[in-house]
């Protein structure tokens, strides 16, 4: 980097979950390409990869071909990477045997430079610390395992208190950034990096979109989600009627890599729609004030959750039925603002049965493919031929503010026969 006085100290590119096959036309390895396209001019002095590299654990072929793609493309560009749950899952019976978690954890240490036994990884990088934390179980990582990387975090901000210390792992802390609640994966995390308002945590896994403002969690440290060069997903509980499980609609767009500048009073965070190969909000970067501050960091999620507008339907939102090959459709107009989506209530006017649901919203895709209606299909069970229902649509922000409702009486045609099933398919 330069010397400039608005020359960053360290410029970090920030990937995660491929979950990839060694080939290029995978769409994994596909999306990898797209992100170089984006990271390969912007010259980062570190890559960091939060794991899933692979897609399963029977060889390390996919984890030598990113590393070779990364290095046709970024040179010897130091890397600080991280065993993923996909990297030890999903292997084939006769591998077992021979792929164990420590014999993966060789193979990938291997492929980038590591010690071979090593289950904590530490690279100084300009001057600026970083430790990652390989995992060797899908349930989460053994006491033993914390013990040393709290040992190599704790040396990290012995060495200089006032910088960052960049914290890689696959798992999120606990109830930090979005769809981060599994006390098992993460809670051991959380209590470890409470303890050091240095750390920035820089994680994968869950395949969140980088246009959702929960990407990035303040509070006794920071935590920012790299997001994902697979697909995208979303972890409702239950999940979204537009949704197979955490999938999401369309996620093959969902797909985005980070760039961090590290400067000494801040560390400037720019996302990227890898599918479009463009920048998101670059009006708007997350800018981190530094050094961090709990009672005032920006992104902190209670502040930001007192601050949020409610999105808004406009005046007339024109809610419409549709039938179409057995089922019911409610069509209406899109609300603007921070939006995640629709809670649909259907209540039956006559007998005040009721059925409530979530749609969410398309806020991850480029707004040039975002739709100005929303198409949502009545789930099975929920509405039934020659039934008059009242129906409430509310948009729901990202921390929870309510816009005013479309509020509807519709009646469903008598002789309409509804489909008792769902096809198990998402619209792409």
């Amino acid at each position: 980097m330069g010397n400039g006085e608005n020359s960053p100290l360290l410029r970090i590119a920030a990937m995660s979950d491929i979950q990839g096959y060694p080939y290029p036309e995978d769409a994994g390895m596909r999306n990898l390409e797209r992100a170089l396209d984006i990271l390969a001019p912007l010259k980062p002095d570190v890559v960091v990869n939060d794991g899933d590299i692979n897609d399963t654990g029977n060889d390390a072929d996919a984890v030598r071909y990113y590393r070779e793609r990364c290095e046709a493309r970024l040179g010897t560009v130091p890397h600080v990477a991280c065993v993923g749950n996909h990297e030890l899952c999903f292997i084939r019976d006769d591998l077992k045997a021979a792929r164990t978690p420590d014999a993966i954890r060789r193979d990938f240490n291997d492929v980038f430079g590591y010690a071979p036994d090593a289950r904590v990884v530490r690279r100084s990088v300009r001057g600026f610390e970083f430790v990652a934390l390989h995992l060797s179980r899908p349930e989460g990582y053994a006491d033993e395992e914390i013990a040393e990387f709290e040992a190599a975090l704790s040396d990290a901000v012995r060495l200089d208190p006032s910088k960052p210390v960049f914290a890689v792992t696959h798992y999120h802390p606990l109830h930090t950034v979005n769809d981060s609640r599994q006390e098992e994966k993460s809670g051991a995390l959380r209590r470890l990096f409470d303890r050091f308002p240095q750390v920035v945590s820089l994680s994968g896994h869950t395949h969140g979109s980088l246009r959702d403002p929960r990407s990035i969690w303040q509070g006794e440290f920071t935590a920012i989600e790299t997001g994902t060069l697979c697909y995208g997903s979303l972890g409702l509980d239950p999940p979204a009627a537009n949704q197979i499980s955490c999938l999401l609609p369309y996620g093959h767009e969902s797909v985005g890599c980070l760039c961090l500048d590290v400067f000494a009073d801040r560390i400037d965070v720019r996302r990227f729609d890898v599918r479009e190969r463009a920048e998101i909000g670059p009006e708007a970067p997350w800018l981190i004030p530094w050094p961090h501050d709990p009672a005032t960091a920006p992104y902190r999620f209670d502040t930001r959750r007192a601050a949020e507008a409610a999105p808004q339907f406009p005046p007339d939102p024109e809610p419409t039925l549709w039938y179409d090959y057995g089922f019911v459709y409610l069509l209406f107009a899109a609300a603007a603002g921070s939006l995640l989506g629709y809670r649909i209530e259907l209540a039956d006017a006559e007998t005040g049965r009721a059925t409530t649901h979530f749609h969410v919203s398309d806020f991850y895709r480029a707004p040039a493919h975002r739709a100005d209606r929303v198409v949502f299909r009545a789930p099975p069970g929920s509405l039934a031929p020659g039934r008059r229902y009242h129906s409430r649509i509310v948009p729901v922000g990202f921390f929870g503010a309510e816009g005013r409702s479309i509020d509807w009486i519709f009646a469903v045609k008598s002789d309409y026969v509804i489909r008792a099933d769902a096809p198990n398919c998402l619209p792409e």
